[in-house]
């Protein structure tokens, strides 16, 4: 039985992975991972990488602006940015940032079903030495009263 069970999920694996192919083409977002791998740069956070948000109530937002600039000599490109879990959901820059240039990711938490303490995190994918840069929310959620 386990033998049957591991061949089907084989089988569904490998049909999944051909049926995702289109002739020679890379996906976008594994491709821009690939471009990532060529130049790095180095970005700075013009602001603190953490923020505490202090106390809000359950069921508010919380909204803040990471500042960053491309301090290097090559393009900052962004792959991806996301949060720690659903309640908390960033933007960021879709094009490729110039030497110089500056930008923001916008994150927003949202503290609907949280209660307590807080500490939320954004991990930001791109071409710099350390592939992952980190951005950090902390506060306390206090309930309705």
């Amino acid at each position: 039985m386990k033998k049957i069970i591991t061949i089907a999920i084989v089988l569904a694996l490998a049909t999944g992975i051909y049926s995702c192919r289109k002739k020679g083409e890379m996906p976008p977002e594994i491709k821009l991972d690939a471009e990532l791998l060529k130049d790095t740069t180095t970005i700075e956070f013009l602001d603190s990488t953490t923020v505490y948000f202090d106390t809000i109530t359950t069921g508010d937002k919380f909204e803040r602006d990471f500042h960053f600039k491309n301090t290097g000599n090559k393009n900052l490109l962004i792959s991806r940015a996301f949060g720690s879990c659903g309640c908390t959901v960033p933007e960021y820059p879709k094009e490729p940032l110039k030497p110089g240039e500056t930008g923001n990711i916008h994150v927003t938490f949202n503290s609907s079903g949280k209660h307590g303490e807080q500490n939320k995190s954004v991990t930001v994918v791109c071409n710099t030495l350390q592939r992952n840069e980190m951005l950090y929310l902390k506060g306390f959620v206090k309930d309705k009263e």
